[in-house]
């Protein structure tokens, strides 16, 4: 025999069309009832496996509601700025955002736009993974596609590949062993000419 936690976990759904007729099982009519106590202008999250990009939204309760939880302070439920109390002290600096939420009910595919308020630190504890797989997609873009990394490539072998003695300013290579063996010949330019003969 199931409890009735058992019923309304299958039969919950995160949004129910309003417009369809009345419960037709006992199950969803426990569902209903239970949605019907739930406050659907905010939502509050878990950011638990925010490195992964997944993160699990609910439905504000009514206690939570009277508090001002998710609303008045920061909706993330493992944020020390989440309990009201926290709240009283000094008011973080909060941020609503409208989340494009994605969800799997009864294997088919559903997406939402749900409204957050999140404080500062699980803005970015939200937007991690985004601005991670940015980093990382804009460091593999620069190495892999980056047109001056090959030139600098190919100068380094040359450089590396230069041959002892040779002067960098100039393209002619010059060996320093040259100058014993091999005698400057004379210019045979008309100025430089000898003009008597031995």
């Amino acid at each position: 025999m199931s409890s009735e936690y058992d019923v309304l976990k299958d039969a919950h759904r995160f949004l129910r069309d309003d417009t369809s007729e009345q419960p037709r099982s006992w199950a969803e009519h426990v569902a209903r009832n239970y949605e019907s106590g739930l406050f659907r202008e905010f939502a509050v999250c878990d950011l638990k496996h925010f490195k992964s990009g997944n993160l699990a939204l609910r439905w504000r309760t009514e206690d939570e509601v009277l508090s001002g939880a998710g609303q008045d302070t920061c909706g993330n439920t493992r944020c020390k700025r989440h309990s009201a109390e926290a709240g009283s002290r000094k008011r973080p600096e909060l941020k609503t955002l409208e989340l494009p939420f994605a969800y799997t009910e009864r294997d088919e595919q559903f997406s939402a736009l749900v409204k957050v308020v999140l404080c500062e630190s699980c803005c970015r504890k939200l937007m991690w993974k985004r601005n991670h797989d940015k980093a990382q997609a804009a460091t593999l873009d620069d190495v892999n596609h980056h047109p001056s990394d090959e030139s600098r490539a190919s100068s380094r072998l040359h450089i590396s590949h230069r041959p002892p003695g040779r002067d960098a300013r100039s393209a002619s290579p010059r060996r320093r062993d040259d100058s014993s063996r091999h005698r400057r010949r004379p210019s045979r330019s008309p100025r430089r000419r000898d003009t008597h003969q031995d």
